[in-house]
């Protein structure tokens, strides 16, 4: 068992909720969450694109410049 599945576990006891061990159809709930996870995993694989990436050295650029300023 990974932490996750055992953050889910206590998240579920806290709420009154009975653990659902894997294996376990949930019906409709298990089919959406193979769908969103699938979705999610495509869309986490997707590369990050090069506007936002000169956008980040940008900032970290002026970030870098503000700390300059600052220690003088």
């Amino acid at each position: 068992m990974d932490d996750h599945d055992t953050e889910d576990k206590i998240v579920q006891a806290t709420q009154g909720q009975k653990p659902v061990e894997p294996g376990v159809d949930l019906g409709p709930n298990s089919a959406i969450g193979r769908r969103l996870k699938a979705y999610y995993d495509d869309v986490a694989s997707e590369p990050v694109p090069d506007r936002f990436l000169s956008l980040l050295d940008a900032l970290d650029a002026a970030e870098a410049a503000g700390n300059d300023d600052g220690r003088r």
